[in-house]
């Protein structure tokens, strides 16, 4: 979130980031002097990151610390052996998994999942390599024997969200949160009377700002790969994650649906 906070909120992400052992020890005051900053800005930064306050940041840092992190953090570069970019590869997409299992808001996914199961409709809305993750998506859910379709088309998607209504359901997925289709699509979605839902990888962002509920995922940007090798792999994980929410949401009326839907698959297979 470094990049989406205000210069004075940044200086204190800066030294967190320089010297996170030494944080938990330091006092409210004690980090404002040394970020150069006033108490007051400290209590907007761990509020900006979801805290509540200051205590509760220094108490979620130590027990990230409690864990040896052994990721590799150098950047791919060209001088790269098939070895090394390998282990780079799966480092950062194991960082990015583990990342995001820490900044999911249970409790959003359990409101999410309770829409869901309760929803006449669902759209889910991606473009690009976020329309591969919408369609899994809709694969998942439509297994659960709920209405569930995908639009990666910013014309299909505009003409869907504007025939939504209350009782729907619309999902949008942007890494960076800023994909002006995506945006404007739940924002349609949402005056149509749908809960929308937002799978971003920056809060704040354009796309949280009209959503009702937010889940992040939390995947690094990669030298070669942008946000291809990572964000989808952090999406997944989440759609994973909300699908099997709705199953138990929806309790034992799912299983026959999700048994009729393995046999129409099984007569695909030779």
């Amino acid at each position: 979130m470094i990049h989406t906070l205000n210069p004075a909120e940044r200086n204190i992400g800066d030294y967190v980031l320089g010297d996170p052992e030494t944080i938990i020890h330091l006092s409210i005051s004690e980090l404002a002097l040394r970020a150069s900053v006033g108490e007051s800005t400290v209590i907007r930064f761990c509020r900006a990151l979801g805290y509540q306050g200051y205590q509760e940041f220094k108490l979620r840092l130590a027990q990230d610390l409690v864990e040896p992190v052994e990721y590799i953090h150098e950047n791919i570069s060209f001088d790269d052996s098939i070895e090394d970019l390998t282990k780079k590869i799966f480092q950062t997409n194991i960082k990015a998994v583990e990342d995001t299992m820490k900044s999911l808001d249970r409790g959003m996914v359990e409101v999410a999942a309770k829409a869901l199961a309760d929803a006449r409709r669902i759209d889910l809305y991606g473009v690009g390599y976020s329309s591969f993750t919408a369609l899994d998506g809709k694969l998942k859910l439509t297994r659960l024997g709920l209405t569930a379709d995908c639009y990666g088309d910013g014309h299909l998607q505009s003409m869907a969200a504007a025939s939504l209504r209350a009782g729907d359901v619309a999902i949008g997925i942007s890494h960076s949160g800023s994909t002006k289709d995506v945006v404007d699509t739940l924002e349609l979605a949402r005056r149509s009377g749908a809960v929308t839902i937002a799978i971003t990888n920056f809060s704040p962002s354009p796309l949280t700002k009209i959503a009702d509920v937010i889940l992040l995922t939390a995947s690094p940007d990669t030298p070669l790969g942008g946000e291809v090798l990572t964000s989808r792999i952090a999406q997944l994980c989440v759609i994973d994650v909300l699908s099997v929410a709705v199953a138990v949401a929806l309790g034992d009326g799912c299983l026959e649906f999700i048994r009729k839907s393995s046999e129409a698959v099984k007569r695909k297979r030779y």
